[in-house]
């Protein structure tokens, strides 16, 4: 009896024991990492939003700076989640081996998978909730409904962490990852609807974005930041679908990959 209880504990605190371990690892060169967790998005805040408003005309009756920071917030959730979830996580289970020696405690291979995203999505949400406080704090998203973003971002983290999984199970080597950062995470920065309106990309170019679900997290972004006029519910549904669909197919892919 007391040996089940031990073990149903286990299950459920497992992945909280992958990312505290992540966070102390972390919380000794913190300083380092946030040069990039933060810096990044704080110069794309700053050169795109700021810098391009000045010569680049209002789109939908907001100043570019206003139309482009609920896409850039989301974007730092996507390049941040996405280096963990790769680089790192691949580092850590295949050179590392950091992954081999968490199995010899009472761990499972999904819970560390699990902690792992768990981590990723931290990572994301830092990257992220920095442009947004940036956004406060000089006007651009106002309080409310803004502050509803941060549940915006959080699926978002949930999304890239677990394709990003998905990439890192299937992955050789490092250089694996450049097909996927290459031909999926550039064309979904530049063509998601961040810096320009999705629908003058053209049939072809407007139905790949589609897909992209970068797409649909700034579409979302746009109507909580400004109000503009979209179909939120379904966007959100379809986000949620997504998520689910990924998400337990990256821990599927991720134990697979763990188990010989």
């Amino acid at each position: 009896m007391l040996t089940s209880r031990l073990a149903e504990l286990v299950s459920v605190s497992g992945p909280r024991w992958v990312w505290l371990r992540n966070a102390r690892v972390w919380s000794r060169n913190w300083k380092t990492s946030l040069v990039g967790t933060i810096g990044e998005p704080l110069f794309y805040f700053l050169g795109l939003g700021y810098g391009l408003s000045t010569i680049v005309p209002p789109i939908g009756g907001h100043s570019y700076l206003h139309y482009v920071v609920p896409g850039l917030m989301l974007s730092a959730v996507m390049h941040s989640t996405t280096i963990e979830a790769t680089y790192s996580t691949f580092s850590k289970m295949e050179h590392q081996q950091i992954h081999a020696s968490m199995t010899l405690a009472p761990l499972t291979f999904e819970e560390i998978v699990l902690g792992e995203m768990l981590w990723a999505v931290t990572k994301g949400l830092i990257s992220g909730i920095t442009v947004l406080l940036l956004a406060f704090l000089t006007g651009v998203v106002p309080p409310w409904p803004g502050i509803l973003l941060v549940g915006l971002l959080l699926l978002a983290g949930v999304i890239f962490a677990s394709l990003g999984m998905i990439v890192t199970a299937l992955a050789k080597a490092y250089d694996s990852f450049n097909y996927y950062f290459t031909l999926v995470i550039s064309p979904m920065f530049f063509f998601s609807g961040i810096f320009f309106p999705v629908d003058g990309l053209g049939t072809w170019a407007g139905v790949i974005s589609w897909f992209f679900p970068l797409t649909h997290l700034v579409a979302v972004s746009r109507i909580l930041c400004h109000g503009t006029q979209g179909a939120l519910l379904p966007e959100l549904l379809w986000l949620t679908f997504f998520a689910l669909l990924v998400f337990s197919g990256a821990v599927k892919l991720m134990a697979r990959r763990f188990l010989p």
